[in-house]
């Protein structure tokens, strides 16, 4: 069940009156109390000396005097109803939020009798409005809602026609706030009817998946075709492609390029290449030093190219002419 929600402000006091005097401001009235019996109500203003209020002559009034101040102002509430069954047997939720106006606002007079029903305790009055509200809000739904279908109240433009009457009327009841209007209305919508429309609208979207899916199949047909026809073309240029990538990244690090498809493989060959080498240097470790003087190196350098898997100078001597040198050779066979 849902918790009624009244402001506090609803009712106001006890207070005593000492002075004998009674000053009311404007949105508020006054009743009251003699020996705690509700005597008079007074509206907003000042009411002078209150001597002869209650005897009705210029006399003392007698006995402990008290007042209770009741709001006439409008007020925003929450209301709400459970399990609100429709026409069609479809069950919804409603939540609302109401400006109701206390009926004692119109009829000041009335606040004789509450006050005679409910005493000088504040608290009571904000507790029996909540709960008769609530009752007449949950009988105003059902009444209401129960002449319409699912989807006349749940797909409605506007959410708060779902709980307008005909023209001019308002929610029922007898309690102490009436409903003047619903400011905004929520509702909830029947869990069948939700699941229903979520597994329509999953069967749409696989319906709408495969229609696509039919659309474009032409078109992968197609590109399966292209590929098979081009594929040994596909695949020559993809590994030149990554042969030439392989030597870069091998002569950036400093290792054959096997080594950079098949690292095993690549480490088998550097370990037999150094193998070699270290059984040359060891034959020909007395000729290193004249070797290096032939070539125009040191021995270091020598060895680093040697570790490297180059021969020095041979690429220098590989390497073609410059254009100074090919002018040079020119300018000496011409005859002077």
């Amino acid at each position: 069940m849902s918790q009624p929600y009244v402001l506090p402000t609803l009712v106001r006091g006890p207070y005593p009156l000492a002075g004998r005097r009674l000053v009311v401001d404007v949105g508020w009235l006054a009743v009251v109390f003699r020996n705690g019996v509700p005597r008079l109500v007074c509206g907003p203003g000042r009411h002078g000396s209150v001597l002869g209020l209650l005897t009705g002559r210029r006399l003392p009034a007698t006995g402990e005097l008290s007042m209770l101040l009741f709001d006439t102002a409008p007020q925003n509430v929450q209301v709400a109803a459970d399990d609100v069954r429709l026409a069609d047997g479809r069950q919804v939720g409603v939540t609302a939020v109401a400006v109701v106006q206390p009926r004692w606002s119109a009829e000041p007079r009335m606040l004789l009798d509450i006050a005679a029903r409910y005493g000088v305790l504040s608290s009571r009055y904000g507790e029996a409005a909540g709960f008769q509200l609530d009752a007449d809000f949950r009988a105003w739904a059902r009444t209401l809602l129960g002449e319409r279908d699912h989807d006349a109240v749940y797909l409605a433009h506007d959410s708060r026609s779902a709980l307008a009457g005909s023209p001019g009327s308002s929610v029922p009841g007898g309690g102490m706030l009436a409903v003047e209007r619903f400011v905004h209305v929520i509702i909830d919508p029947d869990p069948v009817v939700t699941s229903i429309r979520t597994a329509g609208d999953e069967a749409e979207i696989e319906m709408a998946r495969l229609v696509a899916r039919t659309a474009i199949e032409p078109i992968g047909a197609a590109l399966r075709a292209i590929r098979s026809r081009y594929r040994d073309a596909i695949a020559r240029d993809h590994g030149v492609r990554q042969a030439a990538l392989d030597v870069d990244l091998a002569a950036l690090y400093g290792v054959v390029p096997l080594f950079m498809r098949d690292p095993t493989a690549g480490a088998e060959v550097e370990k037999a290449r150094w193998q070699v080498l270290n059984g040359l240097l060891g034959e020909y470790a007395d000729t290193i030093p004249f070797a290096a003087e032939a070539l125009g190196v040191t021995p270091t350098e020598l060895l680093k190219d040697l570790a490297r898997g180059r021969v020095p100078g041979t690429e220098a001597a590989a390497a073609p002419p410059s254009p100074d040198e090919i002018g040079q050779l020119d300018d000496r066979r011409r005859p002077a």
